[in-house]
């Protein structure tokens, strides 16, 4: 866990110098899913340990389909100047959540 918060942490600074360079295109893209890439692992990551035993919810899906709304039209100078805050990812998870289908409750074991 400690390497996705460095990971996350140390993005915004590479993702500024990087977008300093000016060169756009193949660079900016490269450097969107990188940050995809951050997002999606620090979400499962967290979500992991906060969801209940018993509840199935494919965390892949969720955080995939969180990450593609945190991230929606943002260019990647607006992701350096403002990054995702974990209030801010809770309105895109809420939405995933009801558009991947159901959260399903395990039965209870029997005995």
């Amino acid at each position: 866990m400690r390497r996705i918060r460095f990971t996350l942490a140390f993005t915004p600074v590479a993702l500024l110098a990087l977008s300093a360079c000016g060169e756009g295109g193949m660079v900016d893209e490269n450097l969107k899913s990188t940050v995809r890439q951050s997002i999606v692992s620090s979400c499962a990551a967290t979500a992991e340990g906060q969801v209940p035993e018993g509840v199935n919810v494919d965390l892949d899906k969720l955080c995939d389909c969180a990450a593609d709304k945190l991230m929606a039209g943002k260019s990647v100078q607006e992701l350096v100047a403002n990054p995702p805050t974990s209030v801010e990812d809770l309105a895109p998870i809420k939405e995933c959540l009801g558009e991947i289908g159901p959260v399903t409750v395990a039965p209870a074991p029997e005995g």
